[in-house]
């Protein structure tokens, strides 16, 4: 039988001397001792695994019968197993998963880690993965989460980020007493069971490859590579989006805008003709509204980009100071091509020319002063 070495402890009644099967070599357990021994291995951020065996009665089972956990737990003899040893295996952390979440502190992502490993264990691996400092410096259980209230664990939740021998009941409680404490979160799994806490988070994330389709289904993104450091690149990626988003929407609207005005106040200030034609407008949308705004949707990040704190929830996406970056831009370059059209018709450079030649003219340099406007616009 092999299990959580501190659970199988106490399902043992002997000790195997030297781990050497038989009767003969058996004597009283030491639950000390192997308690002692676990808690040190454990410390070094080794997953332990208790290893035992015991003698039953041929009658008492069938070819082919599948012996799961219940029927080792809740046998009427009490203890009845003998303990032969541990066996310690080392899992540490992806070198790539230290740098990310180094990363996305940086960016104001707190990462929490829930796991069925034993409680040093998950210390010590919260330890080498840098979420284990002094403000959250011990780890929680989850018979402990079992005994808390709601309230309780609204506490604990803000003060803890390792989460032991978690069940998935464990999950389900840990992302609901985040998000009322007004936290976003975001849960990862890859099993059935953690399907429920998928479907609670604000963002469930699947493994794709050891993931089942349980949990695919209840998740809004899926992991290709399994590899968390992809979430944290997904966030910088979302945060590039945003930026450029809102940079498309400084460039483009201004140009528009400034397109419909220039010709409606070119009639309001009595010019002959409006300042641009319809097939100057339509020129201009296809080689500056679409072009500038391409080369500002591709733009690659601004340094630092993972240095800023997250967007408040319910942020819009046209604030104030974007609205008035838009208003001042479009003033501004419906200002330059109006006037431009002004000085031309009636600043008597142009007098002796023909009416054809001079609306020519007026409307060369007013189509100017848009296109070149429009890339001022752009680069600031």
């Amino acid at each position: 039988v092999k299990g959580a070495p501190d659970r199988m402890v106490k399902l043992c009644k002997y000790q195997a001397k030297g781990g050497v099967a038989g009767d003969e070599n058996l004597e009283d357990i030491n639950e000390n001792y192997w308690i002692e021994q676990i808690a040190i291995l454990s410390s070094h951020g080794l997953r332990v695994l208790g290893l035992c065996r015991t003698t039953i009665d041929k009658d008492s089972v069938k070819a082919g019968d599948q012996l799961g956990p219940e029927f080792v737990n809740g046998r009427p003899e009490g203890k009845w197993l003998t303990m032969v040893g541990l066996c310690a295996i080392m899992d540490p952390p992806r070198p790539e998963c230290v740098q990310a979440i180094k990363e996305a502190r940086g960016a104001g992502v707190r990462v929490a880690m829930i796991t069925g490993d034993h409680k040093d264990t998950a210390t010590a691996i919260g330890h080498m993965l840098g979420i284990v400092d002094e403000k959250y410096s011990e780890a929680v259980t989850g018979p402990e989460l079992d005994a808390m209230s709601d309230e309780e664990i609204r506490k604990c939740v803000m003060t803890h980020n390792v989460f032991a021998r978690a069940s998935p009941q464990n999950k389900i409680r840990i992302v609901k007493a985040l998000q009322a404490e007004g936290q976003v979160s975001s849960m990862t799994g890859d099993g059935v069971n953690d399907a429920p806490a998928l479907k609670a988070a604000n963002m469930g994330v699947a493994m794709g490859k050891e993931g089942t389709d349980v949990a695919r289904e209840a998740s809004e993104m899926i992991l290709a590579d399994d590899n968390f450091a992809t979430i944290v690149y997904a966030v910088k990626q979302g945060r590039v989006v945003w930026d450029n988003l809102r940079k498309v929407l400084l460039v483009n609207t201004p140009i528009n805008n400034s397109q419909g005005l220039s010709v409606l106040f070119g009639l309001l200030v009595k010019l002959p003709q409006t300042p641009i034609s319809a097939i100057q407008i339509l020129y201009s949308n296809f080689i500056c509204a679409v072009t500038l705004g391409f080369v500002c949707a591709i733009e690659p990040a601004e340094d630092g980009i993972m240095e800023l704190p997250p967007r408040r929830v319910g942020k819009r996406l046209i604030g104030r100071f974007l609205f008035l970056r838009i208003v001042l831009g479009t003033i501004l370059l419906t200002g330059c091509v109006v006037g431009s059209a002004v000085i031309v018709e009636y600043g008597g450079r142009y007098d002796d020319w023909a009416v054809e030649e001079r609306e020519k003219m007026m409307r060369g340099v007013a189509f100017n002063v848009l296109d070149f406007g429009a890339i001022s616009v752009m680069l600031s």
